[in-house]
């Protein structure tokens, strides 16, 4: 499975014609009733008007079997209007709106409940014309800080090639997310080489770091800037001069720094950790790890964390330990018999790395953990959550992905003993079948943990979201994206005062529907 842009995975083409146009059930011969809009979300509180074919006739609806709805699942009157219930409803993710006529004939639609507000376009080049990214190792491509005037700041990172090579973008909102200012380029001095993989990190005092992959020296490596805290339009980059992190490790082009993630810790020390190629080609990474004390301006040591991993994700507790998740590829894929990847855990303290830990510990057979992210949630204790793939020809490129699934577990960060997990997380009965999770991201304060991922539950990628006060019982499955049958994957998630605040890459303005069409980048916040 690729984790860059660039990487071409399998082309994956939606059948979208019954999703989009609604189900009809035949009732007798005289044909069949088509509702419109055939899905939407709707969030609570809010009202949707439906439609139903043909036209000339008259219509009984009514909403999950029940004539003109009620307060729990929300009402429809007798022109096909929909009002929402009033506030979430943890038994409820979705509704079925029908309409049926005397003869009893009758069509349906889904309506998706949701808490999160209209969706906003970050993007601002021609809609269908280039190709974004919101990758990043862990998913940490937002970050929120609230100011002394109690502002949430809203801090986002991507990658697109909107000016012919991949380039890192950025785009902040000052006001909790009801604007944001033009997109910028983080660097925008220099050569244009491809830059991939940002990862954001806001300190306590509001200082703002990204992290990415750059080819600039030939091959690929980690740099890290700082924005200065300018406000918008801005008429050149409102970042420092990039530093390059793995100096001490660079033997020129020859080697390969790549997926880097960021945190700062609460004396605003600045930990960055990556997948280190000494040769490019090769296909079993180091896991790295560098500190700044001075602002990001030079990171001097290069620390070796584990060999043969990938996709490293960090978090630091309020003592400042950190804490480094990997997929670790040691056994993987196995000459003979097919071997997973695991995910594996390092405590850093002071800089330094300390014990280590394999999290996975209830990996049912067959199957690989990857993608992982962490976070330091509720009672200290530190939750990972990782993508779970049975793959059927496990390697380093062509895989063919059977299943997907989504794991969580809850570590003690003094003795990385695992304390409970939590199997095909965040499973919700009530949605019926349970389509393959991808690319999950997490994020804690002291009361909850928050997690996004994309999901084809509904026969495309939708965002979805849930949380959770002790790792083990979520609130139902919220699906973010306000618009429905088109692909939406790779989200960020942070979190302010119990909100959710998540970015996605998004194809709601390209003709096609694949992996590698043109997209934007969306974002919407929990209301």
């Amino acid at each position: 499975m690729a984790n860059k842009g660039r990487m071409a995975g399998v082309l994956i083409l939606l059948s979208l014609s019954l999703f989009m146009s609604g189900c009809a059930v035949q009732g007798d011969s005289k044909g069949l009733i088509t509702v419109s809009p055939g899905s939407a979300v709707v969030k609570f509180g809010a009202t949707k008007k439906f439609s139903a074919a043909p036209v000339a006739t008259t219509f009984t609806w009514s909403v999950n079997g029940l004539d003109g709805g009620n307060s729990s699942v929300g009402t429809i009157d007798a022109d096909g209007l929909y009002a929402a219930p009033l506030g979430p409803v943890e038994s409820t993710e979705n509704v079925t709106i029908r309409a049926t006529n005397s003869a009893g004939s009758s069509g349906t639609a889904k309506v998706f409940l949701t808490n999160f507000e209209a969706n906003t376009r970050l993007t601002q080049y021609t809609m269908g014309a280039f190709r974004a990214n919101t990758y990043s190792a862990g998913q940490k491509s937002i970050a929120v800080y609230k100011d002394i005037n109690e502002h949430v700041n809203i801090y986002t990172v991507w990658a697109d090639d909107s000016l012919g090579v991949s380039q890192v973008w950025f785009t902040k909102s000052s006001n909790n997310g009801d604007d944001f200012c033009t997109p910028v380029r983080v660097d925008d001095v220099g050569f244009f080489a491809d830059q991939f993989s940002p990862s954001i990190a806001v300190d306590s005092g509001g200082n703002v770091y990204v992290a990415w992959e750059d080819e600039r020296d030939g091959d690929a490596d980690i740099y890290v800037a700082r924005y200065e805290g300018i406000d918008c339009p801005w008429a050149t980059s409102p970042f420092t001069s990039p530093v390059k992190v793995n100096q001490s490790r660079d033997v020129g082009i020859s080697s390969r720094e790549s997926s880097p993630a960021i945190a700062v810790d609460p004396n605003g020390v600045i930990y960055v950790t990556w997948e280190d190629r000494f040769d490019g080609s090769e296909n079993y990474p180091d896991i790295y790890i560098a500190t700044s004390n001075n602002l990001g301006l030079t990171f001097p040591t290069n620390t070796f964390i584990a060999d043969a991993g990938r996709r490293p994700s960090i978090a630091i507790d309020s003592l400042g330990t950190a804490y480094v998740v990997w997929e670790d590829l040691t056994e993987f894929p196995g000459f003979f018999n097919p071997l997973p990847t695991h995910i594996k855990i390092r405590r850093i303290v002071n800089g330094v790395p300390n014990t280590q830990a394999r999290v996975d510990t209830q990996l049912p057979s067959g199957y690989n953990a990857r993608f992982p992210s962490v976070a330091i949630g509720p009672g200290g204790k530190v939750y990972v959550v990782w993508q779970r793939a049975l793959i059927l020809n496990p390697g380093f490129s062509g895989e063919i992905i059977s299943t997907y699934d989504m794991d969580l577990a809850k570590v003690d960060g003094n003795t990385l003993n695992v304390d409970n997990t939590t199997l095909s997380f965040p499973h919700d009965p009530n949605v019926g079948f349970y389509g393959g999770p991808a690319y999950p991201t997490i994020v804690a304060d002291i009361g909850n943990i928050y997690v996004a991922w994309d999901d084809q539950r509904n026969g495309t990628k939708d965002i979805y979201f849930a949380r959770s006060s002790n790792g083990a019982i979520f609130t139902t499955n919220r699906i973010v994206n306000d618009e429905t049958g088109t692909w939406h994957e790779k989200p960020g998630i942070a979190v302010s005062d119990g909100k959710a605040y998540v970015i996605w890459t998004d194809y709601r303005n390209t003709s096609t529907v694949t992996s590698i069409s043109p997209n934007d980048v969306f974002f919407a916040k929990e209301n």
